[in-house]
């Protein structure tokens, strides 16, 4: 049986936290630009053009309030290093999650939104973000991508 305690217990363990670091290192890019590949299939243009401006979105976002955090107790990272809030690679991941979400379905959207959850996770057991900060990033993320998605509805009620 899956037991949630074991599991943090083995990612605890410093060479499985390294490993885990990497795999997330990989999911912040690999989960957008699947999403992107995703558009490809679809010969669907309007979704590059929502894909496009939900990311550039987040990363604004995301890289305003990095900058602007250093000037506070939110800027330091559990290391004691800088750019902590908001998480980027949470940021990233949850944007290719959130993407497959609201142009394909939850279906699609269910084994990438797991791998964005891990990428989360890998950032705080390798003490480079507080939970706080990989949840900001996945909201931040989330947020663009449906306002790119259905801001016109959203805006125009």
């Amino acid at each position: 049986m899956f037991n949630m305690t074991e599991l943090l217990d083995y990612l605890k363990v410093p060479g499985h936290v390294a490993k885990l670091q990497r795999i997330g290192d990989i999911l912040q890019y690999a989960l957008p630009w699947t999403a992107l590949a995703a558009v490809a299939f679809t010969g669907k243009a309007e979704l590059a053009w929502t894909w496009l401006y939900g990311c550039l979105a987040s990363i604004l976002i995301v890289h305003t309030l990095k900058t602007l955090s250093n000037y506070t107790p939110f800027g330091e990272r559990p290391d004691g290093g800088k750019n902590s809030f908001p998480s980027g690679h949470t940021a990233g991941a949850f944007l290719g999650a959130s993407f497959l979400l609201f142009s394909f379905g939850p279906v699609v959207a269910a084994v990438p939104f797991v791998l964005a959850a891990l990428t989360g996770l890998s950032r705080v057991l390798a003490k480079k973000h507080w939970w706080r900060d990989v949840i900001a990033g996945s909201i931040i993320a989330t947020t663009c991508m449906y306002v790119s998605t259905f801001g016109t509805t959203v805006f125009s009620l």
